[in-house]
Parts: C-alpha cells; structure tokens; sequence
C-alpha cells in the first residue's frame, strides 16, 4: 500500500494534524486500567515513526519511479538468488504480507522488466520468481540513495545519542521478530 504525502492533496481534502493528545485521552478511557500508558504512548509514537519513515523513503526513491516495498521485494530476491528458488508465496512469508499483495507488487515488477516469473518444471503450480538483469541494474542505480535516506534518519542524533539509540534499536528489532516470527 502506498502512502501520499501531504502536498498531493489540496488544503480543503486534508485532515489537520491533531497532535498526540487525543490519542492519549482515548487511550485513558479504552486501554485497561493496569496498561502502562508510558509505554503505550512510545509505541504509538513508534508506529507513526515507522509510517513516517516509509514516506521519507518513498519521497527519496521516487525519483527512481519505485517505493520502499518494491525495492524491498527487489533486494529480496537479490540477496537470495542462486540460493534457492523463490516462489510467491515465501515472498509473502519473509515479508510478513499477504500473498495477494505480493501478487500485485511483482506484477507492477514485471511490467517493468524487473522480475520474471516461470513455472516449476516439476510442479506447473508453483511459480518461480527471479530478478532480472534490468532490475539488478535498477537496484543498483537507486541503493546509495537508499543508503543515504537510511543514514539520514540518524542525522539529528549526535554519536552517543547514535549509540544509545542502536542497543535500543537492536533490543526491540530482537523483541518484534520474535513475537511475528519472521527476520531478515
């Protein structure tokens, strides 16, 4: 799914920000009486973050003509090429989407020339998705504009702040892949 900024839309079809606060009195009335509103109030933060994220990425790739998912699928099947094959289906297992969405993003990828997909010799079922030399290509034009977005995200933190931050960082991406059974 893909996220418009802000400055796609007119002012009289944009929603003004409401700011935390009445996030925080929703929660005093709906979340249980022992929750841990502190805690509850840095993983909301935490998810506007993650979104916010995406759409610092997606507004630095766009350029490239592709988003933060895409690239991603890329990378993906990149990095696991002539490991083993890939079928649709483990695309949507390792990313933790739906099938019918990785459906949709390797047929905008084919479009494209970037993917390719074949059926199994064994099983006609099972299709195989591989990256093509054109989506290599492709990734390689756009990775150090996605290193930079990524270095760029930190660029407010001093080095201690930096340091701090990845122990922090480390800990919950431990945490979070445990509880959804899935890693990088």
């Amino acid at each position: 799914m893909e996220r418009k900024t802000g400055n796609e839309r007119t002012a009289d079809q944009q929603l003004p920000a409401l700011g935390i606060a009445p996030y925080l009195e929703l929660m005093d009335k709906t979340a249980a009486d022992h929750a841990d509103r502190k805690s509850i109030r840095m993983g909301l933060v935490m998810l506007w973050l993650s979104d916010n994220i995406l759409d610092v990425m997606d507004v630095d790739l766009a350029p490239f003509g592709v988003t933060e998912s895409k690239l991603d699928m890329l990378l993906l099947l990149m990095l696991h090429e002539g490991r083993e094959l890939i079928t649709p289906s483990g695309i949507a297992d390792r990313l933790g989407i739906r099938r019918a969405s990785v459906t949709a993003l390797l047929d905008w990828l084919e479009k494209r020339g970037w993917v390719s997909r074949e059926q199994s010799a064994k099983d006609r079922r099972m299709i195989h998705v591989s990256i093509t030399p054109e989506g290599r290509a492709m990734v390689d034009q756009v990775l150090p504009t996605f290193w930079s977005t990524c270095a760029s995200l930190l660029g407010d933190l001093d080095a201690e702040e930096r340091s701090v931050f990845e122990k922090i960082l480390g800990k919950l991406h431990q945490s979070i892949e445990k509880r959804v059974g899935v890693g990088r």
